[in-house]
């Protein structure tokens, strides 16, 4: 039985130690997987988006490629994305891409249809309030906008 304090202590301390490092390697073993997995992910999505774009089946409106469109089940054909198509055309494009427009992540050169594309989703009534925020992404008039 031990019945010093000092030697109490010494050996809570380093009960504490040994759980502290425990902990700090389980957490930093879980991170680097998740990185590696995070790593994983991304070259996955960028060989999909090849083999679309090869197939004619892949077109975003962003300056990095939305992911969006690789996992929507509405299309019969599998994974595509139109939103390129769609903006051009005055339609609203996915989910994701709407929110990349809005924070000034769109491709510049399609920056006179964004705000028409979104009204078709968000309401008419906030059209010019998209073509303020688009003007101030994108450094393009007002009026240049269609």
């Amino acid at each position: 039985m031990i019945t010093s304090l000092t030697s109490r202590k010494t050996i809570i301390a380093a009960l504490f130690i040994f759980a502290a490092g425990t902990l700090a390697a389980v957490y930093f073993s879980a991170n680097q997987g998740a990185e590696a997995k995070r790593g994983e992910i991304i070259s996955q999505k960028q060989a999909i988006i090849g083999e679309l774009i090869a197939k004619d089946n892949y077109s975003c409106c962003l300056e990095k490629p939305c992911s969006y469109c690789l996992f929507e089940d509405s299309s019969e054909e599998g994974a595509a994305c139109d939103c390129l198509d769609e903006v051009v055309n005055g339609e609203h494009p996915c989910g994701e891409c709407i929110g990349e427009i809005l924070e000034g992540k769109g491709n510049k050169f399609l920056a006179k249809y964004f705000a028409r594309a979104l009204v078709d989703e968000i309401g008419v009534s906030h059209l010019e309030t998209l073509r303020q925020i688009i003007s101030e992404k994108y450094g393009i008039g007002i009026k240049e906008q269609l």
